[in-house]
């Protein structure tokens, strides 16, 4: 019985052995058919494998639908090696004459320019500005030199007036617009003539860069107008800041004294000084004429002895300097002098005026002569181009001058202002050049910078660039007539 027993086992043994290398050795799969072995009741004859039974090959085929690798990876795969085609560059739009003033090659400016030669024998300004034609002429060639704008040359018409009065800047207006059909006026019109500016905007439509923006002459413009000079508002808050932050505003007893032009200015000055705690202890309004020396000087004698009595320590100047500096020194007035406007100060303080008289005075200005002639990259720009038209013509440190000597420093500082402001908002205009797009241009314009302005921008309802600012005092050991130095850090104003 034991015989039979052991034989029977050696037999399952056997052929369990079989069964399992049938099916592959795999030691987690305990069956090869799907069904149990049964087991016997008699002792079993040789051991046959059932040939359906070891067939594990369809079983191995039904698992492999997880493995769809090939099918997955595909699409993962393609950007990198079928990459979508690029589109097709749009092709550039042909220049065409868009605008009055534009053609298809052209731009054609005008640009106005102050008769020096008439202020110096006024005694308005110390010495005249070179030839202001060499310097305007010099800064287009640049511009055309380095290939125009979008592609356009610029031509250039020039016309100067004289800015006592507005007779001559608006037969200077009509000159440059009407006659010569121009797109944009470069430089516009300062001083008593400076309310020609609107025959440019207004009854002309002609785009301005420069001139004196004021919000009702802005109210009449029909074409765009931007200038480089903050306004009057902008500079004395400004002003004041600086002021207050260095501790000078508190305590004192001001006198605010405004000359002709100036007098509609002279309660929103009165209200900015107010705003910093401040109370005025005069407010005036000269009534002479700023060509009229002796009716000045008489109406300054009488109005010496108000300030006198009125306890004043500090007088404060809007609009031009001169008559100011000038009859302080003259009637004896013991006062510090602040101005709202630096630019009839520095080398631009009036011939009558003695320099020593305008020691200290105190202003606001983005950055000084000296600081814009050494160390401005783009007042180097201009300096670069007028050297390259006019190599025998020497363009002097503002500070190393002597009396007399040509401004030519000034002359092309200013235009060089004009001229950055009008290229960088024509190019941002595009090819289109239109009134439409230079006004979108200015909205959109954001920051930049320009000589003598290293914050600068124009947006929705900003249309002046300046946004840089720093306390000046004036220096009248620096060249010829003085120069304004900065007692201050430089500010960045924008908004």
């Amino acid at each position: 019985m034991k015989t039979k027993t052991m034989r029977w086992l050696i037999a399952m043994l056997v052929a369990l052995s079989m069964i399992a290398a049938a099916c592959g050795g795999n030691d987690d799969d305990d069956t090869g058919s799907g069904e149990p072995a049964a087991p016997a009741t008699e002792a079993p004859a040789a051991p046959e494998p059932d040939p359906e039974a070891e067939e594990p090959e369809p079983e191995a085929e039904e698992a492999a639908p997880e493995e769809p690798e090939p099918e997955e990876s595909e699409p993962e795969e393609e950007p990198e090696f079928e990459p979508a085609p690029t589109a097709e560059p749009e092709p550039e739009i042909p220049l065409t004459a868009t605008w009055r003033g534009v053609t298809a090659e052209t731009i054609t400016i005008g640009v106005t320019y102050l008769d020096i030669d008439q202020l110096v024998e006024l005694g308005f300004s110390p010495a005249t500005w070179g030839d202001q034609e060499k310097v305007i002429q010099a800064l287009v060639d640049d511009i055309n030199n380095r290939g125009g704008i979008n592609g356009r040359q610029v031509e250039v018409i020039m016309d100067k007036y004289n800015p006592i009065g507005a007779t001559e800047a608006e037969a200077a207006c009509l000159r440059v617009t009407e006659d010569n059909e121009v797109f944009a006026v470069l430089f516009g019109f300062l001083g008593p003539a400076e309310v020609a500016n609107t025959c440019i905007v207004d009854q002309q439509e002609t785009i301005l860069v420069g001139g004196t923006i004021t919000a009702d002459r802005l109210a009449l413009a029909r074409a765009p107008w931007v200038n480089e000079r903050a306004p009057r508002e902008r500079t004395t808050s400004a002003l004041f800041t600086l002021l207050d932050e260095e501790g000078m505003l508190q305590g004192r007893s001001i006198a605010i004294v405004a000359d002709l032009p100036s007098a509609p200015q002279l309660d929103e000055v009165g209200r900015l000084l107010r705003d910093h705690g401040v109370e005025p202890v005069l407010e005036i309004a000269t009534s002479s004429n700023v060509a009229d020396l002796i009716a000045q000087n008489q109406e300054w004698a009488a109005l010496s002895e108000r300030i006198r009595a009125a306890g004043t320590d500090t007088l404060l100047l809007v609009g031009n300097v001169s008559a100011g500096i000038e009859n302080a020194a003259i009637n004896g007035l013991e006062v510090d002098i602040w101005a709202t406007d630096a630019s009839g100060m520095g080398s631009n303080l009036g011939a009558n005026v003695d320099p020593e008289s305008a020691r200290g005075a105190i202003s606001v200005s983005a950055m000084t002569g000296a600081q814009t002639y050494e160390s401005d990259p783009r007042m180097q720009e201009c300096k670069d181009a007028f050297a390259a038209a006019h190599p025998d013509i020497e363009v002097k440190h503002p500070d190393t001058l002597e009396e007399g000597e040509p401004l030519w420093f000034t002359a092309l500082s200013g235009h060089c202002r004009f001229f950055q402001i009008f290229e960088y908002l024509a190019t941002e205009a595009g090819p289109n050049l239109t009134h439409e797009t230079f006004a979108e241009a200015i909205a959109n314009a954001g920051q930049f910078s320009i000589a003598s302005q290293p914050y600068a921008s124009f947006g929705p309802g900003k249309y002046s660039s300046n946004d840089s600012f720093q306390l000046v005092a004036q220096d009248p050991d620096l060249g010829a007539r003085g120069q304004l130095v900065p007692i201050g850090p430089m500010r960045d104003a924008t908004p």
